[in-house]
């Protein structure tokens, strides 16, 4: 029987009592309070603070709830782009099942008709987010790198991954709009709506992959596996003093399978601005190849990374100018996927013949 979605006002201390009772905690919650949390353009997250009316023992005094988007665009950008569905799978069928640096999370519903969702998780109430418009330090980078690998290397090479019928990428997924539509359509907004903004690495990069993203992609040839696709410091928790969890990744909503490396060319391209990318670039390339070989990746599946990184290095442009236009616009947002797509070019223009479309 499939568990009940609930909206904010129907998690209630009632109700929250009697789902931790069935996980097992001997808790009585006496009354909640819930304060919006994270800048999520597509889902609205929840600190919910809890007033126990016995001692709950080990069980801490604050959980996050999160929900579909309160904006209406969003909700429904959720839904068509299956956002929604994949995050909701992902923690229905991946966390918890293996090591990897996410989320513990109580309770997971969804909705097969409005894709409405109920999450329900472990707070980390000692973590950080990230900041997109800034910069992460060294030991921030090395840590995303570090969880990166760990969510590749427990699914490196899985032959079941492709017979899921909802992550991006896999052989049962039939595309809802390919790549070179998906571009073709939005670049000219973007570019309409930002102006001056825009600037010339972007515009070269934007003219360069037009109709040409799926044979770029197609060119890459690294075993598959699990992939975020939007791993970036807006959706990474740091805590570095925490033994067990120093890096949480978070918002699955772009589940899918694909080239690991992937993921790191994406987060090189839109963490950094250009100087400091080509600083650190090859010690975090370094790094990520070291640590898929102590989680038992095969050497020799490691043969054609540097290529399909720097085939890879056009997702985050990519992730800025669509996603841009397809949620609710905030001067924040604005600010993070111009910053994206303008870091993201310079890293595409930087490796030149090995990034830019054949």
């Amino acid at each position: 029987m499939s568990l009940p979605v609930l909206s904010r006002d129907e998690i209630t201390a009632e109700w929250l009592t009697d789902m931790l009772r069935q996980k097992g905690h001997d808790v009585q919650i006496a009354a909640i309070q819930a304060k919006a949390i994270g800048t999520g353009q597509v889902g609205a997250t929840y600190r919910i603070a809890l007033d126990f009316e016995s001692n709950p023992g080990n069980f801490p005094p604050t959980i996050v709830a999160k929900l579909p988007s309160n904006d209406e665009l969003s909700r429904t950008t959720g839904k068509s782009h299956l956002t929604y569905l994949r995050e909701s799978r992902f923690y229905q069928t991946f966390a918890g099942k293996k090591p990897m640096a996410v989320p513990d999370h109580l309770y997971i519903a969804f909705d097969e008709d409005s894709h409405a969702f109920t999450l329900i998780m472990h707070d980390l109430p000692g973590h950080v987010q990230g900041n997109q418009l800034g910069e992460p330090s060294q030991e921030e980078a090395l840590l995303a790198v570090d969880a990166a690998a760990s969510i590749h290397a427990a699914w490196w090479g899985d032959p079941t991954l492709d017979t899921l019928d909802w992550p991006n990428g896999t052989k049962a997924v039939p595309p809802q709009l390919d790549s070179d539509v998906l571009f073709g359509m939005f670049w000219p907004a973007f570019c309409d709506r930002y102006g001056d903004r825009v600037d010339a690495n972007m515009l070269t990069v934007g003219e360069a992959f037009l109709g040409k993203l799926n044979s770029n992609y197609d060119t890459r040839q690294s075993p598959r596996c699990l992939t975020h696709n939007d791993f970036r410091p807006d959706n990474m928790l740091f805590n570095v003093a925490d033994p067990v969890k120093p890096i949480v990744i978070v918002d699955w909503q772009t589940t899918g399978v694909g080239i690991g490396v992937g993921d790191i060319a994406y987060y090189s391209g839109t963490a950094f601005d250009a100087a400091h990318r080509r600083e650190i670039e090859p010690q975090l390339l370094a790094r990520y190849k070291a640590q898929l070989l102590e989680r038992g990746v095969p050497d020799g599946d490691l043969k054609h990374i540097d290529d399909d990184y720097c085939r890879s290095a056009v997702a985050g442009f990519l992730m800025g100018v669509t996603a841009a236009m397809v949620v609710e616009r905030t001067d924040r947002g604005d600010d993070m996927f111009l910053a994206m797509a303008r870091r993201s070019a310079a890293m595409v223009l930087d490796h030149g013949e090995r990034a830019l479309p054949q």
